[in-house]
C-alpha cells in the first residue's frame, strides 16, 4: 500500500478540501509540471493556472481547477493556498463556457480599450475549469 500524506486546499474565503489519505499530487508550477508523493523533500512552489490532480490510497482520483497561489509540502503535509480553486464536481460548465466565449470575443476585437492581458488570464481560467470538468 502506498504511503499517504495530509492534503488541504485553502482559498481566501474557505477551506475547500482536506484529506489525510492522499498518495500523489500533480500540478503545474510557474516553472513547469511537478508531482509530489509522501516523504517528498520540503518545497514551496508558485502555482500556475492549471488542473491539479490528486490520487488517493483507495485508487480514486479527484481534480481541481487551481488559478494561482502557492503549494507547500513540509513534514508529511501538503497545503495549497489558492487564489481561486474549484473542485471538479463544483464547476459550472455553462458559466465556464460563457466566460471562455466572452474572453475570446474580447481578444478577437481590436478595440483599444480591451485589456488583452486580463482577457488572456480569463480565457486561461475558463479553459482550465472546462478541462477539469472534462469538457475540453
Amino acid at each position: 500500500m502506498a504511503t499517504t500524506f495530509n492534503f488541504e486546499i485553502v482559498t481566501p474565503d474557505k477551506m475547500l478540501f482536506s484529506a489525510d489519505n492522499v498518495t500523489y499530487v500533480g500540478f503545474r508550477s510557474l516553472v513547469g509540471g511537478m508531482g509530489i508523493k509522501a516523504n517528498h523533500l520540503p518545497i514551496i512552489a508558485t502555482l500556475d493556472v492549471a488542473p491539479m490532480k490528486l490520487e488517493f490510497a483507495d485508487g480514486s482520483k479527484k481534480s481541481f481547477a487551481v488559478c494561482g497561489g502557492f503549494l507547500e509540502m513540509k513534514g508529511g503535509k501538503c497545503t495549497v493556498l489558492a487564489t481561486i480553486a474549484d473542485a471538479d464536481t463544483d464547476i459550472d460548465t455553462a458559466r465556464a463556457n460563457a466566460a471562455k466565449e466572452r474572453a475570446e470575443r474580447r481578444l478577437a476585437s481590436k478595440e483599444a480599450d480591451v485589456d488583452n492581458a486580463r482577457a488572456h488570464r480569463a480565457l486561461k481560467r475558463a479553459i482550465t475549469r472546462l478541462k477539469v470538468a472534462g469538457m475540453a
